[in-house]
């Protein structure tokens, strides 16, 4: 875990560009977000919101698990096979993963029964919100600077560019406007063109959830 004098990773890069590690550390902050908003949202809950609540938790669920799979299936594999030294470290990250997997499961069915007891929710967004910090903690101090260098986004399919857009509209929501204006940097045109539309319909979404949309200058994965 880090210290008290740690401070939270920067999304960008010293020379103040973006870069791969930006656009995982933006996703990190997407999950550290929507776990304290979940925590608000069931602090005092009393039905309200219960159906938004549910079908965003499937929302919640379904980005951290593609956001591990492509750890586990590609970028962990491709360290260790260029940085040997950190298999022990990936070890670890790994086995966070494990750990997260059951609590997932958990919360899917604690949020189908959301009106009838909040407890169980409660509990597993409580006990999210501490494994996913250290696992977060940990990724960025060992993956993230492997990344660092990495300033080319990958090719995508036409067809892919709205679910990319849904995406980066739900990873940048509360971002500092300098951070994404270098994220979009990165981007294809094609992506960025569909950006606007995607941010509308999340903050819609939000309304609906929280009742409102996200807001906020962050410049770090950790939310201000």
């Amino acid at each position: 875990m880090k210290g008290e004098t740690d401070m939270p990773t920067p999304l960008l890069n010293d020379d103040g560009t973006a870069s791969m590690a930006t656009m995982f550390m933006s996703s990190h902050y997407g999950f550290r977000r929507d776990l304290a908003a979940f925590a608000r949202a069931l602090d005092g809950f009393t039905g309200e919101r219960g159906d938004a609540l549910r079908k965003e938790w499937a929302e919640f669920h379904a980005a951290l698990h593609g956001h591990h799979t492509v750890e586990d299936t590609t970028l962990f594999p491709d360290l260790r096979g260029r940085h040997p030294e950190l298999g022990t470290a990936i070890d670890e990250l790994d086995e966070h993963h494990r750990a997260i997997d059951p609590l997932l499961a958990r919360g899917d069915a604690a949020f189908a029964n959301l009106n009838a007891d909040v407890a169980p929710a409660r509990e597993v967004i409580g006990r999210l919100i501490d494994l996913i910090a250290t696992h977060l903690d940990a990724e960025e101090r060992v993956v993230i600077p492997q990344l660092r260098g990495a300033k080319q986004f990958p090719q995508l399919p036409e067809a892919a560019m709205a679910e990319y857009a849904k995406g980066f509209a739900w990873s940048t929501a509360g971002l500092a406007g300098a951070v994404v204006a270098q994220i979009e940097a990165m981007l294809p045109p094609a992506l960025v063109a569909a950006l606007p539309a995607a941010r509308e319909a999340f903050a819609a979404r939000c309304i609906r959830v929280w009742g409102q949309a996200h807001t906020g200058s962050s410049v770090t994965s950790v939310p201000a």
